[in-house]
């Protein structure tokens, strides 16, 4: 479903900006998106396809996937600090110690 709500994300509005990288050999894969506010990126959340991809999301994520929000002045992508927030997720999913 990636290429889709990838679609929807560029469609959507309040997109800023976004971005997507991957370990293929670890099966390890990131997402970076910049809103325009909350409510912009909460009704992207809730929309189709995204909406379908999260009710499916238990079936694909392993232990320890991660989350995190922040807001940010900058709309640029900035993987180092994005990567270094996860350190401290918003929200994991299944069992954190194995790493996200």
């Amino acid at each position: 479903m990636t290429s889709k709500v990838l679609k929807q994300a560029k469609k959507s509005k309040g997109m800023v900006n976004y971005a997507v990288k991957a370990n293929f050999p670890k099966k390890h894969f990131w997402t970076l998106s910049i809103w325009k506010d909350q409510d912009s990126f909460r009704n992207f959340v809730m929309a189709e396809p995204h909406a379908t991809a999260i009710a499916k999301f238990s079936r694909w994520a392993g232990d320890g996937s991660a989350f995190v929000e922040w807001a940010s002045s900058d709309g640029s992508i900035d993987w180092a600090e994005a990567l270094k927030r996860l350190q401290s997720p918003t929200f994991y999913y299944g069992n954190k110690n194995t790493g996200a």
